[in-house]
């Protein structure tokens, strides 16, 4: 009986895993094209995110 709840476990843990590693990579490149076209437009890019990107806040001070 305690199988097919261990099955559901492992799988929902490691949706969350992959969830969580997509949400972090597609921060991740929209944070890396957001500092290039601020480095373009003779910006200084100020990036303040957390451990894995999930949260992160941008501003481009043009000098």
């Amino acid at each position: 009986m305690k199988r097919p709840f261990l099955k559901i476990g492992l799988l929902l843990v490691f949706g969350v895993v992959f969830l969580t590693g997509v949400q972090s990579f597609f921060n991740q490149q929209e944070i890396n094209l957001a500092s290039e076209r601020c480095l373009k437009a003779g910006g200084e890019p100020i990036v303040e995110r957390d451990l894995l990107s999930l949260n992160y806040t941008f501003a481009c001070h043009i000098k």
